[in-house]
């Protein structure tokens, strides 16, 4: 499969395909559990956080271990197309949340990767299905919101406002969408469990636009 030559190019759906492979690889060779999904909403963060953060500072966060990617993948051919997709995707991403959008359903919205389960589940064989239930499936959208999330706490320090700051309870209002998703199901107050799992995750998008445009108007956040 030969990769678009820009780094702008979006990801086709056969090279979605790929990076959740070659994730997979990653999950199997790292100590903490890490999906497509999670990388997605990690990325996501990094867009919007409040300072732009480097690949050597941030690899290190997602995989939990000081040396990054550095001895994950036995193969260089591997790790290269890893980062070339991991850029692209973070390309893509950052066009996605920098565009002019009036509603998620605008083909220039940011289109998070999540894992339709129930979908999956409906198009398997029924012993399949079983064994996959069994084995535990995380709620719509709950990787995402706790890869956003790691990276929101693991930065906490840059994301704290002033003490005196009037913005501390806007910046804690927007991030609460990304906490009831990434909360275990029995933690949910009867009014979170009301609202469809995929309005908290629009919410949680249009926080992300949010979140994006309130550190650049404060002169801080990725550019690019």
């Amino acid at each position: 499969m030969s990769a678009p030559k820009s780094p702008n190019a979006p990801l086709r759906d056969d090279e979605i395909d790929a990076l959740a492979d070659l994730v997979d690889l990653v999950d199997e060779r790292t100590d903490v559990p890490i999906s497509l999904e999670g990388l997605d909403g990690f990325i996501t963060a990094l867009i919007c956080s409040p300072r732009a953060i480097p690949p050597g500072e941030y690899f290190p966060v997602l995989l939990d271990r000081a040396d990054g990617l550095s001895t994950i993948f036995e193969d260089a051919a591997d790790e290269a197309r890893f980062l070339a997709l991991f850029e692209r995707r973070r390309n893509e991403i950052a066009r996605a949340l920098a565009a002019p959008i009036e509603n998620l359903a605008d083909p220039k919205a940011l289109s998070p990767l999540v894992m339709d389960w129930n979908g999956l589940l409906a198009d398997l064989p029924p012993a399949d299905a079983r064994r996959l239930k069994d084995a535990g499936i995380p709620p719509y959208a709950q990787l995402w919101a706790a890869g956003f999330l790691l990276a929101v706490e693991h930065w906490e320090d840059d994301w704290t406002l002033p003490p005196d700051s009037k913005d501390e309870a806007f910046v804690d209002e927007v991030l609460d969408p990304f906490y009831v998703l990434a909360a275990p199901l029995d933690e949910l107050t009867p009014e979170e469990r009301a609202i469809r799992r995929e309005d908290h995750l629009a919410l949680a998008l249009w926080g992300a636009y949010e979140l994006r445009e309130f550190w650049l108007d404060r002169g801080q956040g990725p550019r690019a």
